[in-house]
Order: structure tokens, then C-alpha cells, then sequence
């Protein structure tokens, strides 16, 4: 019909777009209908958002009968941004087609409740919008094609999910999944997916910036004004679209050239072990020995997923009987698992005058991130090289933007090597915590 041909004459004339998109976007475009999985990363107004929603629209209005899935972090997130710019840049298609005089309605049924977002397409093409929070809610679907939205800030199972959703409704010749993000630190597993020198050749990521967006409105007031406001990280992440480290970073001093090497077979005066355990979140335990100059050393990780306390404090009981651990600095919030280790005679706290076993662990964030500072920044602490969640959660721990509460996720490594801090303190006057703490708030 009339309409097939004006779909596939010129994209940014049918959306209504005079300016059309940019270069890299009409990369992106291409690079859908050919390869297996798809990065757009960019900074701030590189248009990642507007990217993937139209990559969407017209993948699902050229294969009659398709099937994707376009994902947010969080259903705020996926309600007040993804799904309302695809129903407003749906709108400019459909004016593109009754414009051209064809009576057709582009959009068969869309529903927007609270549980359930989806637009149904008139050749029977599907697209639902979901939010990324756990990918068990991803389970059970049937692909064509997905696309996230700020997968930066998702876990890496919710990729490995979708792809595996990806088998095909025979009606789309190029499956594919699209990802839309800021850029992160080079640990990221969207580095590794990407950027790796052993990725999968079908994974291809183009990278943009805000410079290079010059459709944007004042674009040189606009680029000077961002430059003057923000320091130098924040820059290279949000405005030059970097991979690296990024304004936010709470560790700015540890540096794994310095701070890491070959470290198993250093002598210590004793050993002490920090550990971190939830219902649903992975468990660690970092041995640490304390060293004959007074530094610590953490020799070995235990990381793991679905073990019960249960099962983690007899791990932590054989891990003492080979150690000898002077104290095991334990979650307080963790009582089950203080209580099942102190009873397996582990030496992982006190018990109070009422009874209860208290874990011997401070859980103030602010101090422990202090202290963790000042051991970096002096060259106190060292991590053997085999400790790769260690040096992956400390390079990208972080706050949230504009706040002095770190974002709680991938942070397992880091509360439980605040917990084995607590009461090492190798400096001779006792209140030098207190002192580099009010440095440490000036230097961030």
C-alpha cells in the first residue's frame, strides 16, 4: 500500500522531524536490521531515549507481527518517560500517514494501566514496556527485539535474560536487543559485553556525545554553560560520553596499579575477616590479615549467591578453623547469621547483658567510608589480585547524584570491608578518623 512506501522513503520526514536524526542514530538504525545486540552510549542530550523508541516503531511497523519488549529501571522511569515519548513520537507517525490521506490508524489497541503498558500494532506487531527491576519478571517471553533504557543501572541478568528471550517469532529477519545509557566505569558488564577485545562481533557500540548533538537549541551557550557548572569527571561522563570514572566516585583513592598485587603469601601477625550476607543478595566474606608493619592485607574473597545463613555461618566456621580468626566482622543487621556463627564458636561478637549476641561490626557508613578512604589514600590497605569483586564494587561505588548516601547495589565487597575496619586503626592518634572524615567531605 501507499503507506509501505512512505515508511520507507526518508524516517525523519514521516516522523516529522525537519531537522532528521543525527548521524550516529541513523548508524544505529542500520546497525539494528544487522547485528545481534546494539550500544548506544552517550551522555546528556545525545538522544539515546528518542533513539530507542523509534528503532521500536519502526521495527514493529516493517515486520508485521513482531514482538520486543522496550525496559526502565523503574516503573516511574518507564511510565513518565519511555512509554509517553514512544506514544508521543508514535503521534507524529500516525500524523505523517493521514497527512499523506490514508486512513489508517497506526495503533490498533494501547493500553496504560498501572500493571500492564502495551501498544498493538495494525499488522499485529506487539510492543510491551516493562520495568527492569528483577529479571524474573522478564522470564517466559517470546522476542523479536528488546530495547533498555539507562541500562547502566540494571543488572547484568536482566541483559542475559532478554537475550535469552530472543529465540523469534519467525516474523522479524534480524532479531536484535538495542541498548540506550550513560556511559560508566570500565568494570561495568556493559564494558565487558562491548568493549572487551574478546566480545562477540555481532555486539557493537557506538559511542556519541553532547557535542556532537548540534540540533540542540543554543548549542554553544549550552556546551560552554555545562562546561563552566561541572567538575572534570562529571564532564567527561555526562558531556563528553566517557567510559571511566565519574563525578560521584567515593573511592577516588584506591588505585588497583598501587593498591593490589600478589599478596597471598605476606606474612601477618593474625587474621580477621569482614562479611556481608541478605536474604536475596549475594553473600561475601574477605579474609584480611594484619601485617608485621601494621597494614592489612585481604588475601581472599568468598563470593556466592543463594547460600542461607545456615549455610554461610558453617562457611565462615571451617574458613576460622584454618585461620584462626582473631574476630569476624559481621553485618549487625545479619542477627540470624551472628547467632548461628557465635554458636559454631566463631568469635563474631559479644553478648549483652540480655542475652543477645551483639556483632562486634559499626554499620555507619559515613565513618566506615572514612576510614576506607584514609587507608587507601595512606597506602594501608592491599588487596591480592585474585580478589576481582573487591576491585570491581570499589572502582564503581558511588553516591547518588546530589546526595551523601552511596547507591546500594554491586556494594557487597564494600560493607563488608567497612564491617573488617571497624576497629583497625594503625594510626597513633585515635581521633585521626574523625579528622579525615571532615577532609574526605572538602575532597569530594
Amino acid at each position: 500500500m501507499n503507506y509501505d512506501k512512505i515508511i520507507h522513503v526518508d524516517y525523519p520526514k514521516v516522523c516529522g522531524r525537519s531537522n532528521g536524526f543525527l548521524p550516529k542514530q541513523i548508524e544505529v538504525l542500520a546497525l539494528c536490521k544487522k547485528k545481534d545486540a546494539i550500544l548506544y552510549s552517550g551522555a546528556f542530550r545525545a538522544g539515546k531515549t528518542l533513539l530507542l523508541v523509534h528503532a521500536s516503531i519502526i521495527t514493529a511497523l516493517e515486520n508485521a507481527g513482531c514482538r520486543g519488549i522496550l525496559g526502565a529501571l523503574t516503573s516511574t522511569r518507564l511510565s513518565s518517560v519511555v512509554f509517553r515519548l514512544f506514544i508521543e513520537e508514535l503521534d507524529r507517525y500516525q500524523k505523517a500517514v493521514t497527512d499523506a490521506g490514508i486512513e489508517l490508524k497506526l495503533a490498533k489497541r494501547i493500553i496504560h494501566s498501572q500493571g500492564k503498558k502495551m501498544v498493538e500494532f495494525f499488522n499485529g506487531s506487539l510492543v510491551e514496556f516493562r520495568s527492569c527491576d528483577d529479571e524474573r519478571k522478564l522470564a517466559g517471553y517470546t522476542l523479536d527485539f528488546f530495547g533498555l533504557d539507562e541500562a547502566v543501572d540494571m543488572d547484568e541478568s536482566v541483559f542475559t535474560q532478554l537475550l535469552g528471550r530472543i529465540s523469534g517469532t519467525g516474523n522479524l529477519r534480524n532479531t536484535f536487543g538495542m541498548i540506550a545509557t550513560n556511559p560508566a566505569d570500565e568494570l561495568h558488564w556493559l564494558y565487558k559485553f562491548f568493549y572487551f577485545t574478546d566480545k562477540d562481533p555481532k555486539f557493537v557500540p557506538v559511542d556519541t556525545s553532547t557535542r556532537e548533538n548540534l540540533l540542540l537549541p543554543d548549542y554553544d551557550n549550552y556546551i560552554k554553560r555545562l562546561e563552566k557548572s561541572w567538575d572534570k569527571d562529571w564532564i567527561l561522563r555526562y558531556l563528553d560520553g566517557r567510559w571511566g570514572m565519574f563525578s560521584g566516585a567515593i573511592y577516588k583513592e584506591f588505585d588497583p596499579k598501587k593498591h593490589m598485587g600478589d599478596f597471598k603469601n605476606l606474612p601477618v601477625k593474625y587474621h580477621i575477616a569482614g562479611v556481608d550476607w541478605g536474604l536475596r543478595d549475594p553473600y561475601v566474606i574477605l579474609v584480611a590479615g594484619v601485617t608485621l608493619d601494621d597494614r592489612l592485607v585481604i588475601k581472599y574473597e568468598y563470593y556466592g549467591n543463594n547460600k542461607s545463613s545456615h549455610e554461610v555461618a558453617n562457611l565462615i566456621s571451617r574458613l576460622h578453623k584454618e585461620y584462626n580468626f582473631r574476630k569476624v566482622y559481621c553485618d549487625p543487621a545479619a542477627a540470624d547469621l551472628v547467632l548461628q556463627a557465635y554458636r559454631l564458636g566463631v568469635p563474631i561478637g559479644k553478648k549483652t547483658s540480655g542475652g543477645l549476641i551483639k556483632s562486634f561490626s559499626d554499620n555507619d557508613i559515613k565513618s566506615g567510608i572514612a576510614r576506607m578512604q584514609s587507608l587507601f589514600k595512606n597506602d594501608l590497605l592491599m588487596i591480592d589480585n585474585a580478589c576481582l569483586y573487591f576491585k570491581k564494587q570499589h572502582l564503581s561505588y558511588r553516591y547518588i547524584e546530589g546526595k551523601e548516601k552511596p547507591i546500594d547495589r554491586e556494594n557487597h565487597t564494600c560493607d563488608a570491608a567497612r564491617y573488617m575496619t571497624t576497629d583497625f586503626n594503625p594510626f597513633k592518634d585515635d581521633n585521626v578518623f574523625e579528622v579525615i572524615y571532615h577532609k574526605f567531605r572538602k575532597w569530594r
